[in-house]
């Protein structure tokens, strides 16, 4: 069988950029690409894992918007990704607590010079409460 893998990006010319990259890897025929915002968009799967590099303010994203953005994505989870195990690679340490979710990992990693956190958090329905 082969992978099913998905992308999706807001951005147009981020999605040409992957394409190009996957293209140079010869793997483009593994991977469906779509302009979607994750915010919206439903699961392609109905459980799978979901790997994404969110804005953390060093290129895009004021504090204030980050801080605004991340419940929205814990919410957009919570709705449409029970089921899936959710790894995100940031720089802002208030995600954890601002997503409004439990992370079941913390890896601590750097970008460079910048100290960054591997949360995954394992998305459920209803509550992950004990």
């Amino acid at each position: 069988m082969e992978p099913r893998l998905y992308g999706s990006d807001t951005d147009p010319e981020a999605l040409q950029a992957a394409r190009r990259n996957l293209g140079a890897a010869g793997v483009e025929r593994w991977v469906k690409l779509e302009q979607a915002d994750v915010l919206e968009r439903a699961a392609p799967e109905p459980s799978g894992v979901m790997v994404a590099n969110p804005p953390y303010g060093e290129r895009i994203g004021s504090p204030d918007e980050l801080a605004a953005f991340y419940p929205k994505l814990g919410d957009a989870l919570k709705k449409k990704f029970a089921g899936w195990n959710c790894f995100f690679f940031t720089a802002d340490q208030r995600m954890a607590k601002l997503i409004r979710l439990q992370p079941s990992r913390r890896t601590p990693l750097w970008n460079g010079a910048i100290e960054c956190r591997l949360y995954e958090f394992r998305i459920v329905s209803g509550s992950n409460r004990g």
